[in-house]
């Protein structure tokens, strides 16, 4: 819904659509029951522990320590179904466009807000992202990088505020957007170089394109309170001495584990993967401190699709280097618009061929008929039980999609 007030400032409020979320947030309010209880009964035993140790002075390290790890998994989980009820019953996301082309995004779940500010100078277009199920969230397109908007409202209510928004703004929408889903082939990517990374140039040499420093400072720190707590129960462990029960079966993997994680602390202090940009080629590099180490050379880019065991799809960003096994650029989990973005950027200032080999909607259907039909000719050639299921299969694709 958009509300526009007297001073010319217009709000665009998303809310939960669907009858769906109620039977979501129905379930989850009686895990979180559960959850609450086992959270309280976990504080009470880790209390009795504490007092029982600073009592007696004698810990009992092992059920210390797995109360420790559990509620911090278990704490964590509560939040996130908290969050998924909120969001379900109780949550609101709005865009505050103002009179001078200022733009604000309000998120609100339950009684708790964020606030967030766009800057029109950043701003390349307003879309709903398509997805395997339809219509997608509501997108902003950034310089370099897309950012979700939100995925309430309904597909059509999110659709008109991108189209409204366009206008607003005097932005273009990306072309053939709609289309996308029956296209033949992949739309030209953008090459603009996207979150998680930038651009160096020295003062001598060839330009290095390195992992985002402050993402790696963000990182450095999520490690650094992991270090913190494994460091502390490791030195809590040793103060009791060796002959306490348990102190080599719990005290190795913990300090194996200790060990692991400060040397990524120092690995994320000292050292990254970087690649430097050559022309017409694209050198990958180690780097640790003042030393510098080669890793391979690639002439060309190709973004791929990876299928696990489960059907389930992630990309990959690789540079390929015939006859050597190719090197890893990036890789995400669920959606390759970034990669392209990465892909379309290093061949444009290296001068290196990249080739999107992830499949468009239209190649997936030719693949699933091609599967089809040969399942349909290994059950024709399998006996009277196989003909009579190619029969059905061939019931099945004359009756169309709903068949």
């Amino acid at each position: 819904m958009a509300v526009r007030d007297g001073i010319g400032t217009t709000t665009f409020r998303f809310r939960p659509h669907g009858p769906g979320r109620f039977f979501v947030a129905a379930f989850l309010s009686f895990w979180l029951c559960g959850w609450l209880a086992g959270e309280i009964f976990a504080l009470w035993v880790l209390w009795r522990l504490l007092g029982s140790g600073l009592a007696t002075g004698q810990w009992t390290l092992p059920a210390l320590l797995f109360l420790l790890v559990w509620l911090s998994l278990w704490s964590f989980g509560g939040a996130a179904a908290l969050q998924q009820v909120l969001g379900a019953l109780w949550s609101e996301d709005r865009l505050v466009l103002g009179a001078d082309g200022s733009l604000v995004r309000q998120a609100h779940r339950g009684p708790f807000r964020r606030r967030r500010a766009l800057h029109r100078r950043d701003l390349r277009c307003f879309d709903v992202r398509e997805t395997g199920n339809g219509a997608g969230p509501l997108m902003a397109e950034l310089a370099g990088r897309s950012l979700e908007i939100t995925r309430l409202g309904s597909p059509s209510q999110r659709q008109e505020a991108a189209d409204q928004l366009n206008r607003a703004l005097g932005l273009q929408p990306l072309p053939e957007a709609p289309a996308l889903a029956s296209a033949r082939e992949q739309p030209p990517a953008v090459a603009v170089l996207p979150a998680g990374w930038q651009e160096l140039t020295p003062s001598f040499g060839s330009s290095l394109l390195v992992p985002d420093p402050a993402l790696r400072r963000r990182h450095r720190l999520v490690i650094g309170l992991v270090n913190l707590v494994l460091w502390g129960l490791l030195a809590l462990l040793l103060s009791g001495g060796s002959a306490r029960p348990g102190f080599w079966g719990m005290g190795i993997p913990l300090a194996l584990v200790a060990l692991a994680c400060g040397w990524a602390q120092v690995w994320m202090a000292f050292g990254r993967r970087e690649w430097r940009l050559e022309p017409r080629g694209l050198v990958l590099q180690r780097r640790f401190g003042h030393r510098l180490r080669t890793l391979g050379q690639a002439g060309a880019l190709e973004l791929i699709e990876l299928v696990d065991s489960d059907g389930d799809r992630s990309y990959r960003l690789q540079a390929t280097r015939p006859p050597d096994p190719p090197l890893r650029v990036d890789d995400h989990a669920t959606d390759p618009t970034s990669l392209r973005q990465l892909g379309a950027w290093l061949a444009a200032r290296s001068h290196v061929p990249f080739e999107d080999r992830v499949p468009t909607e239209e190649q997936r259907r030719q693949q699933r008929r091609a599967a089809m039909e040969r399942l349909r000719q290994q059950l024709d050639g399998s006996g009277r039980l196989g003909r009579w299921a190619a029969r059905q299969l061939e019931r099945a694709k004359e009756e169309g999609p709903g068949g």
